[in-house]
């Protein structure tokens, strides 16, 4: 709801109001195809951010500190300490994080459903799986065809989450 007060198309949104303190005039972001899904993955982006800054702060918190020294008293450099030692201690962090990010990314429908206008416009610019889903449940009334699909982007949620998982599995690393 805040971002539709930062995206409002006149001078009391905070991007347009911006502008027109430098003399441009206003922008209708949501309105225009070339800009709106940009502007609907900064609002993910920004909701997200706080759930990664604590994911990964969590997992940084569980590496021991001895092992930094170890690394520093061999020789590694800052470039190697991140690649060699942070990167594989937060491997399973980082798996964690791709799964969220991409069951995320499948469903942004509240995001685009109530930034967006027409429900996934400009010219479809925004449309995503899930406003498909409430498209054609509610605006055809094509319940089946909807189930149908609800049914597919679970098993695709499913599908990534698994592969991700699969693709991206190491050997754990004791310590």
């Amino acid at each position: 709801m805040i971002f539709q007060r930062v995206y409002a198309p006149d001078e009391t949104g905070l991007v347009n109001g911006m502008l027109g303190l430098v003399g441009i005039d206003p922008i209708p972001i949501m309105a225009d195809k070339n800009i709106a899904l940009f502007a609907i993955i900064a609002v993910l982006v920004w909701q997200a951010v706080g759930f990664y800054v604590v994911l990964f702060s969590a997992g940084m918190a569980s590496v021991p500190k001895d092992i930094y020294e170890a690394a520093v008293l061999d020789g590694a450099g800052r470039g190697n300490m991140f690649f060699k030692v942070t990167l594989p201690l937060l491997w399973d962090t980082l798996q964690v994080a791709w799964v969220y990010l991409g069951i995320a990314a499948f469903d942004a429908f509240a995001i685009v459903q109530v930034l967006s206008i027409e429900q996934g416009g400009p010219d479809g610019a925004t449309t995503v799986l899930g406003m498909e889903i409430y498209r054609n449940a509610f605006s055809y009334s094509q319940f089946g065809y909807a189930s149908a699909m609800g049914v597919a982007l679970f098993f695709l949620t499913i599908t990534f989450a698994a592969l991700t998982l699969r693709v991206s599995r190491r050997e754990t690393i004791e310590l």
